[in-house]
């Protein structure tokens, strides 16, 4: 092997001379050195030479070339004499503060010297010469200047092997250091802070590169700069100083976790425990941090620090709102980023949904819609999005406001795969716009304003071109509920109304140019005001909008005027509609800021956005298509119709030329569309000679509803002429229960009488006698096998024609009283007979046929309709309502515990709707009372719901009166509900007396067992728990009480029943009041009872002795104060108390709700069943009943009937219902 032959150094002159020489000589040097190689110098030759490199004439010259070169050929040195270097300790202190101060030129990518200093930086990298710093006595300093230098000189303009070398550099003296100086660490670290890691994005790649690479040797640095800092944390009395380094270090741990969350070892450890310290600051901020971390996408740290994690998921239940939030706001990335923790945080959600403090619960929804469409879609769960759809009805404005936006934007991103008809996605998000529409049941100003803007640029978002649109109304309109789509009118109205006043402002304000410079008309500034304290009055602050209206008064001229008209002119297309109100609105923020906030919502409202003339045509068009929408699109104009009658009018010809081709898809849905607005607007209607003959021949060929529809255009239109009493005497004629038009026939009769009672009433005694004698009281010999022995009810779109037939005769019957209303005598004579088919198929539990051969599902629907027909003959008619007997009021109220649930659910929910609407005598209120026992708990909670409604003022005010006298404060009427409710109760079925005839018998003995009193105590605990309050519980028992100075009128009543459920009802408010540590005071002001159901006793030493004596069973008493159940005592075995309670259990419910979900907790707490046995009489085989019938939950969202985790939370998290389920049942009843 040939041993390499030593290569000398050529380069033998001496350093000196001038900075010109000296430079050409260290140059000449360096270059010879640079190619050199360790393994063949000869080490001695380069003596001399090194010695004079390292003399202060060289290291310090001042020429920049000499220094910089000078530097080159020491590293030079380093190299080929490593690993020895040929210089003491002091020597190379020398050299690395050259070496320090020279690197910092290499920042300057056009400096004379750049290549030589690039060479020094690479060299000493390459070869790792750098180390050799650590190595040096107090060299901390050297070293801390190294760092600082490189991080202050990287720039992201430096070439990326500058910048590698630069990494090497330090990572070199951080793998070589023995110990590190704190300020090292610091500089580092402060490469993370947020401001830093923003403005020298190089620095912080750098940190980056150096923590990860020595992320061994830095963490128990790091682990000690940060718990020096925490450990501090728990300390009472924070000061300014120390809190903002806590945020700072918290800051930069969340950072590092994203760069090297290997450093963070210990430091995690120290997060947790501070989840658990007392200071709140404290908590959130490791909370906020942890959820930070946790929510990086290559995150490991859930199943790292599985402790760690458990604690922080805790954190959801801390006591402290602002650490709650904290926790919610991780939510969004964290989900996002691992789907696989979904299940866990969904878990979390949804109790911060319904969480007691407000601004949790607005958070919560804040963060739900804060979810894109995939995310929302997979992992956050549908019962999760429902409760955020509950919310929307928030009675805290910044919940509903929150809840509103969150949905309204998961449906504008979820709507393509809804018109796709992605049934998970409809089934995910399609009802979102009926929850957001729900709101507006709330009635308040500001509400309107968040659903407004949500429904106006989320669910129908302002762009598009018309056929998209019109496409999108028309989907979203068919996912709407009943409820839901009369919001949507209700906000079709506040349009009209908003541009009404916007239009009258308008006129007033150009009147208002006209008159004399500084002149004034009194009666246009009354007017004025008039219209802004409207308009004002509709929007979220009425005060400040006024003065805001006021202000544009002065703003006013010639070009707000036209493009606010532009706004509401719905002939003009959308583009233009949005240009003009963008033109008022930026004229306004540049005239007047403070103004855009009302104007914005007015012009929201008044701008034709959603519907306009182009929408409209396209929605006619659709009606005559063969598709899915026509009869979604024919519903939609209705509304259309209703709400801006006068941009519908323009439609009417398109409308009546679908008429014209009877083969049309539409011709149904068209005729539906105009009798609707027939009957509203008849002189409207463009009906020529071709139309009436369309019309005409529809009534003869039609069927049966497209007949209906064609007798109310034509009756609408043409009043009592030829055509209609020729229609009306055809099908009088053609009645016969064999016809197979008989359906038919009678709808065109149930119209003609309502819109041409002259016509009808030319054939009204045969029409009259043929439904009572033929079809009412008489049966066709097959309709008993029609259904099942056992089957009670069907609903209507699947009952048979001839059980329609009859309903349909019975409301022709119906329809002819409420015409004749107007007249007294007449309406007596033609109503009376009326009223007694009612009473006698309630009574007879819808049987009219003397062989009483009535299959059970006719009977349902008859007794139903029979009950519903009374209320509406009594609704708003005085004269009807004075027809009905207290006898019959009663026979009426107990329809509500009939023995099938649809028959109950239908009469309670007309019940509610007309009484909210203020349309029936205060009285009928008793009867909801009478639920109390309805097996099905959905439902009976929805009855107790609506009742407390009654104690928000103002909400209803009945003014009927007409039996009742009315009581000296409308605020009394809601406590006078008792006495109807006791009157009802004395003289129920299920409460008889059994021993004693008299009328007044103060025996008591063996009148009624402690089941009966436990049975009729839910009746008095229902109403308790439904309308009493703090501040009216001494009134109620004051009225209680009075029943004990009066008897029954009727002298067939029984009036010992009434003072023992006065007694019952006092005790039980003492009871209740105890509880709920009411007070009892003397009631100060009088009190008239009914006159029609109590009438004075009369007789002083009787009255006395009534109001002193106890009517409540002992052993009753005794029962509930000890919680004790008590066997009835009750002669002739079991079946005794079956016979002693056969009204109950021959209404016992067969028939459980189609929406009922089962396990749903629907109950109360003040609603609980009794303990006693007598409450099972009517609940117990009913449940029984029910559980056997499982049905199939609804795939809407339903009310929840959840108990709220906390009494904090239910006195705060209340939602402000918007009513009971089914009172928007529709009042048409036609086949």
């Amino acid at each position: 092997m040939v041993t390499p032959v030593s290569k000398k150094l050529q380069f033998h002159q001496k350093l000196g001379g001038s900075a010109a020489e000296l430079l050409k000589k260290v140059k000449e040097l360096h270059f010879e050195l640079k190619d050199m190689e360790q393994e063949s110098v000869d080490q001695a030759s380069l003596t001399a030479v090194s010695k004079q490199l390292i003399e202060p004439a060289v290291v310090n010259h001042k020429d920049k070339g000499v220094r910089a070169y000078a530097a080159c050929c020491i590293a030079d040195m380093l190299r080929l004499y490593a690993p020895d270097a040929p210089y003491s300790s002091n020597n190379l202190k020398t050299i690395f503060m050259l070496f320090v101060n020279e690197l910092r030129n290499i920042a300057n990518p056009n400096g004379t010297y750049y290549n030589a200093h690039f060479y020094l930086l690479e060299s000493l990298s390459a070869v790792k010469s750098i180390v050799l710093i650590t190595d040096l006595k107090n060299a901390n300093e050297l070293i801390i200047d190294l760092f600082r230098n490189t991080f202050d000189d990287v720039r992201p303009q430096l070439a990326k092997n500058i910048q590698i070398c630069m990494s090497e550099l330090l990572q070199h003296v951080l793998d070589e250091a023995k110990n590190l100086p704190q300020e090292i660490v610091d500089i580092i670290l402060a490469q993370f802070l947020h401001r830093q890691k923003f403005d020298n994005p190089a620095a912080y790649r750098l940190a980056c590169d150096l923590v990860n690479a020595c992320s061994d040797k830095l963490q128990r640095y790091v682990f000690q700069y940060f718990l020096d800092i925490i450990s501090t944390a728990n300390k009472e009395g924070l000061t300014t100083k120390e809190l903002e380094d806590i945020k700072t270090i918290h800051r930069l741990i969340v950072e590092l976790n994203k760069a090297a969350p290997s450093l963070l070892l210990n430091v995690i450890p120290q997060l947790e425990e501070e989840l658990k310290i007392t200071n709140v600051t404290i908590r959130t901020l490791a909370t906020k941090s942890l959820g930070q971390m946790f929510a990086e996408k290559t995150s490991q740290l859930p199943a790292q620090y599985e402790s760690t994690w458990k604690a922080w998921l805790q954190r959801r239940n801390d006591k402290a709102a602002q650490v709650r939030i904290a926790w919610l706001e991780s939510l969004t990335d964290l989900v996002q980023a691992h789907a696989s923790l979904s299940k866990e945080l969904n878990e979390g959600l949804i109790d911060k949904v319904i969480d007691p403090d407000e601004k949790v619960r607005a958070t919560a929804c804040k963060i739900v819609g804060g979810f894109d469409y995939e995310t929302s879609l997979h992992h956050i769960q549908k019962q999760t999005l429902v409760q955020v759809g509950h919310r929307c009805r928030d009675k805290k404005k910044s919940v509903a406001r929150e809840a509103i936006k969150a949905l309204s934007v998961l449906f504008d991103q979820a709507y393509p795969e809804i018109e796709n008809g992605t049934q998970a996605c409809v089934s995910h998000f399609g009802w979102m716009p009926s929850a957001v529409l729900h709101a507006i049941y709330i009635n308040d100003t500001e509400v309107f304003s968040f659903v407004d803007y949500a429904v106006l640029t989320k669910v129908f978002p302002p762009h598009g071109n018309v056929t998209v649109r019109a496409q999108r109304l028309l989907t979203t309109f068919s996912l709407l509920d009943d409820r839901s789509r009369a919001g949507l009118l209700s906000l079709f109205v506040r349009c009209v109304e908003a541009r009404s006043g916007m239009t009258a402002l308008l006129r007033l304000l150009d009147q208002r140019k006209s008159l004399p410079k500084d002149s004034e008309d009194e009666e246009l500034n009354k007017k004025l005001d008039a219209i802004i304290s409207h308009l004002s009055d509709r929007l979220p602050d009425p005060t400040a909008s006024s003065v805001q209206l006021f202000k544009f008064v002065k703003l006013f001229d010639e070009q707000f005027e036209r493009s606010i008209t532009n706004c509401m002119d719905y002939t003009l297309t959308l583009k233009q509609i949005r240009k003009a109100g963008k033109e008022t609105l930026t004229r306004l923020e540049n005239m007047s800021p403070a103004t855009v906030e009302t104007f914005s919502i007015l012009i929201q409202r008044i701008s034709m956005t959603v519907i306009n003339k182009e929408v409209i045509t396209s929605l006619v068009r659709s009606i005559g298509q063969d598709s899915e929408y026509r009869q979604t699109s024919a519903e939609l104009l209705k509304s259309i119709a209703f709400a801006f009658p006068a941009i519908f009018e323009d439609h009417l010809s398109e409308m009546m030329s679908l008429l014209h081709d009877r083969e049309s898809a539409g011709v149904t849905e068209s005729l539906q569309t105009l009798a609707d607005y027939a009957k509203h607007s008849p002189k409207s209607l463009p009906v020529d000679s071709k139309a009436k003959s369309t019309l005409q021949a529809i009534v003869k060929s039609g069927t049966a509803a497209q007949s209906a529809n064609a007798v109310t255009i034509l009756a609408s239109i043409l009043g009592n002429d030829t055509t209609c009493r020729e229609i009306a005497k055809t099908a009088a004629a053609r009645l016969d229960v064999d016809s197979i038009d008989l359906l038919k026939d009678l709808s065109i009769l149930s119209k003609m009488v309502l819109y041409c009672p002259e016509a009808f009433e030319a054939v009204s005694s045969e029409v009259v006698s043929f439904i009572v004698k033929k079809l009412l009281m008489s049966n066709i010999p097959d309709q008993e096998t029609t259904y099942g022995a056992e089957e009670d009810w069907v609903e209507k779109s699947e009952l048979d024609s001839y059980s329609l037939s009859k309903i349909l005769g019975l409301k022709v019957l119906l329809n002819r009283s409420i015409v004749m209303a107007s007249d007294a005598t007449v309406a007596q004579e033609t109503t009376r007979p009326l009223f007694k088919l009612i009473w006698t198929l309630i009574s007879q539990e819808g049987e009219l046929v003397e062989a009483k051969n009535t299959n059970k599902v006719m009977k349902s629907h008859l007794r139903l309709n029979a009950a519903k027909f009374a209320l509406k003959l009594t609704r708003n008619r005085p004269i009807y309502e004075r027809m009905v007997s207290v006898s019959e009021y009663k026979q009426l109220a107990l329809v509500i515990q009939d023995p099938v649930y649809k028959v109950r659910h239908g009469f309670a929910s007309r019940i509610m709707k007309y009484l909210r609407f203020r349309e029936l005598h205060v009285r009928y209120l008793a009867v909801l009372v009478l639920a109390a026992h309805e097996p099905e708990m959905d439902w009976r909670f929805q009855i107790r719901k609506f009742l407390m409604k009654n104690q928000e003022p103002g909400l209803f005010v009945v003014v009927v009166a007409v039996v009742v006298e009315t009581v000296g404060s409308n605020m009394m009427w809601n406590e006078l509900t008792l006495v109807r409710v006791l009157h009802l109760l004395a003289n129920h079925p299920d409460f008889v007396v059994k021993a004693p005839e008299s009328n007044i018998c103060l025996d008591t003995q063996d009148t009624h067992t402690v089941n009966d009193l436990n049975l009729v105590s839910k009746y008095i605990e229902f109403y308790l728990a439904s309308m009493a309050k703090s501040e009216n519980i001494s009134l109620i028992f004051h009225i209680a009480s009075l029943l004990k100075t009066v008897r029954f009128a009727e002298p067939t009543e029984h009036t010992q029943n009434l003072y023992i459920l006065s007694d019952m009802t006092q005790y039980i408010i003492q009871e209740k009041s105890k509880i709920h540590n009411w007070t009892l005071t003397s009631y100060p002001g009088q009190v008239k009872l009914p006159r029609e159901l109590f009438v004075p006793l009369g007789q002083a030493e009787l009255n006395a002795e009534i109001s002193t004596k106890n009517y409540l069973s002992q052993e009753w008493v005794r029962a509930r104060e000890h919680k004790v159940e008590r066997k009835p005592k009750v002669s002739g075995g079991s079946g005794g108390m079956e016979r002693k309670m056969g009204q109950a259990v021959k209404r016992r419910s067969r028939s459980p709700s189609p929406g009922r979900i089962d396990g749903a907790d629907g109950a109360i707490e003040d609603d609980e069943e009794n303990n006693g046995e007598g409450s099972s009489t009517w609940s117990s085989r009913a449940t029984k009943r029910i559980k056997s019938k499982k049905m199939k939950a609804s795939t809407l969202p339903k009310e929840p009937t959840r108990r709220m985790a906390s009494r904090a939370a239910k006195s705060n998290a209340i939602y402000a219902e918007e009513g009971s389920e089914g009172e928007n049942e529709s009042d048409e009843d036609d086949s």
